[in-house]
């Protein structure tokens, strides 16, 4: 069993932190106010900052596990164990601006749905590797791309 690290760019922890202060900022600004709408409004909108903060950190990619029997995708809450006999195939994709139907766009990563329909577990857009199943795309980065693709090429028989 070996373990892949999924490290994030500066690109995402610039984006990561930016967003963060400033979305801060938006109900501190609200709570200052003298309105009553502004507490309230306030209120709403820090649990609303608060949980889609911790929905994409929960979804962010830790690290990869290639096991015997499962490449397992396991993120900050949870995991994805995708069956060695569910790939089709898997290869290194170009840095590319990946365009997300829905999802977070740098912050905490590149975590959602792609226009290809792919599930998207990027934190490094220049160490891009696409795993194709028979339901699903994923596209996760690691730190060692070329070694993570002819680990499982040789272990997986692909």
């Amino acid at each position: 069993m070996n373990i892949y690290l999924s490290k994030s760019s500066a690109f995402v922890k610039i984006a990561t932190i930016g967003t963060l202060i400033l979305l801060a900022l938006i109900p501190i600004s609200l709570f200052i106010t003298d309105s009553n709408y502004g507490v309230i409004g306030g209120l709403l909108l820090t649990i609303l900052i608060v949980g889609t903060a911790i929905y994409f950190y929960a979804n962010s990619l830790d690290r990869i596990i290639v096991d015997n029997d499962y490449l397992i995708l396991k993120k900050n809450f949870g995991q994805i164990k995708i069956p060695k006999n569910e790939i089709n195939g898997i290869a290194k994709l170009n840095y590319s601006n990946l365009t997300m139907t829905y999802g977070s766009k740098g912050v905490f990563g590149f975590v959602g749905s792609t226009m290809d329909n792919s599930y998207s577990l990027v934190k490094d857009r220049k160490n891009m590797v696409k795993i194709l199943t028979e339901n699903k795309k994923y596209i996760i980065s690691t730190d060692q791309p070329d070694k993570l693709i002819s680990e499982i090429k040789e272990l997986y028989a692909l």
